[in-house]
């Protein structure tokens, strides 16, 4: 409760983000950087619907997932490689600061280690654990993390075939980490077009992947019923 000029008035506490989305949401982007943090993730936010009277299908949850397509794996990663090398470390680390809730890393060196940082209430705690512990797990200084988000943005990396990309994808959407997924590229529009020219090929001859389209909108696309309308019958 909080005085403004003369009146009172009351600001309700906020519900928690996943209890917010499993009572509103419908589509759910997120950044998970594992299989297993993706796998929780889902069951966390799923298992949390049917106290909304919810079903699971109700809500689609789509990670985010960094693409690179390579004819081979070395293609791919001298693809990726070549993007990095184009990302100035300053960028990089000015970038990383203001996804980390805007801390300013300007004054850290640049081959040291990501600083110890409190974590805030500003939106960006899950972001800054997920891009603590990207660092922590593969020993990136904080050049490299920066380099390593500038892309992706902390979301999975898939660099490689599109054999190898379509394993990766078939097995998160198979063993319940995905729903679909938020693609990423380094660059645009090349980036999108070997994702749709190797990659979805590869998901319709697996049958994870439409050949035409059945509706005219995304929520049919997604296969999200339409909500009724209270005001129109």
């Amino acid at each position: 409760m909080f005085r403004k000029g003369a009146r009172w008035w009351y600001r309700p506490a906020l519900r928690p983000p996943l209890d917010l989305a499993a009572q509103t949401a419908e589509v759910v982007f997120t950044a998970q950087t594992s299989l297993a943090s993706a796998q929780a993730f889902y069951a966390d936010l799923k298992g949390r619907l049917a106290a909304y009277g919810r079903s699971e299908a109700s809500l689609k949850i789509m990670p985010g997932v960094f693409i690179v397509v390579g004819q081979s794996q070395a293609e791919a990663e001298e693809k990726f490689d070549a993007f990095q090398q184009l990302v100035e470390p300053e960028v990089g680390v000015a970038l990383l600061g203001r996804m980390l809730g805007n801390f300013d890393l300007s004054g850290y060196p640049l081959d040291g280690p990501l600083p110890q940082l409190p974590l805030t209430d500003s939106g960006q705690r899950s972001r800054q654990q997920l891009l603590s512990e990207l660092a922590e797990r593969e020993h990136l200084n904080l050049a490299q993390l920066g380099r390593r988000i500038a892309g992706g943005r902390g979301h999975y990396s898939l660099i490689g075939t599109p054999t190898q990309i379509a394993d990766q994808m078939q097995a998160w959407f198979e063993q319940r980490a995905a729903d679909g997924f938020n693609v990423l590229v380094p660059h645009l529009p090349g980036g999108l077009e070997d994702v749709a020219r190797h990659v979805v090929p590869e998901l319709q001859r697996r049958g994870l992947f439409r050949t035409h389209y059945q509706g005219s909108t995304l929520r049919e696309h997604l296969g999200l019923a339409r909500p009724n309308n209270p005001y129109f019958s």
